[in-house]
């Protein structure tokens, strides 16, 4: 490993991680990084189910493993169950079926290359800002019936916690910052994604139903993650579940004292 680091990173300096999948390919990654900008830290992605990871604490994760689609689905696949920081995937490939696959192992981000060091560094940049920004939110959100907590990316409702990958977390919070409100999809792709991304649509689709499938009762019948067709989707504010009881047990009746009549007691 080059640039081994541990603890956090120093101070006004991000911790990038990258992970290759051939030491040229590493070392040509590393010098298109700014060294006064990031730290940087570098190693063969096979080492991304490392524990050893854990204790890095990288901002970002690059991850640039060989073009084998099964070596690259686990290495992401590992690199997403070790840290919570973004996981952007360096790829040739465009193809819009691995991309999808790509994204369903919980990546944040799938950049195609060739790409200039500028255009690179922005989107690096673009990145960096969201978490911050979502960071400086405060710990926790409460909308309806949903705990929103950034310190882990974590959602609770009804007291059962469930663990969201950072990109849904995002696009859930960000639609929680207007509850009740349709967002559109240029404004959602825009915030969670970046400007750039406003016409990848698929992104949105795609991360929706993840949201759909761990949030809903029922995926199919949605009622919280609402689509307005052809503008974009809103967050229907849930209404805390209650335990529904019947009507209150009526108190027996108490007879009433007999009066005398002429036919007999009453």
């Amino acid at each position: 490993m080059e640039g081994q680091g541990s603890g956090k990173p120093e101070q006004g300096r991000a911790r990038l991680l990258l992970l290759y999948g051939s030491p040229q390919q590493g070392a040509e990654l590393v010098q298109r990084l700014s060294p006064t900008q990031y730290e940087v830290i570098s190693c063969p992605a096979s080492a991304a189910s490392e524990s050893w990871l854990d204790e890095l604490q990288p901002d970002l994760v690059l991850l640039a493993p060989p073009d084998e689609e099964k070596l690259l689905l686990e290495a992401c696949g590992a690199a997403r169950e070790r840290t919570d920081a973004p996981v952007v995937v360096l790829s040739e490939r465009d193809d819009e079926l691995l991309i999808t696959r790509v994204l369903s192992t919980g990546v944040d981000e799938y950049l195609v290359f060739p790409m200039g060091d500028r255009e690179l560094a922005a989107r690096i940049e673009a990145l960096l800002r969201r978490v911050q920004r979502q960071a400086s939110l405060g710990d926790t959100r409460q909308i309806g019936d949903l705990t929103l907590c950034t310190s882990d990316h974590s959602v609770v409702r009804n007291d059962k916690r469930i663990f969201l990958s950072p990109i849904e977390f995002r696009l859930l919070a960000c639609l929680a910052s207007s509850p009740g409100k349709v967002l559109t999809h240029q404004t959602l792709m825009s915030r969670v994604w970046g400007a750039e991304y406003v016409d990848s649509r698929h992104y949105l689709r795609l991360y929706v139903r993840y949201l759909r499938e761990k949030l809903e009762d029922d995926p199919t019948k949605p009622q919280l993650i609402l689509s307005e067709w052809g503008v974009g989707y809103r967050l229907q504010v849930p209404e805390p579940r209650t335990v529904v009881e019947g009507p209150p047990a009526r108190a027996p009746r108490t007879p009433r004292p007999g009066r005398a009549t002429s036919f007999g007691i009453a």
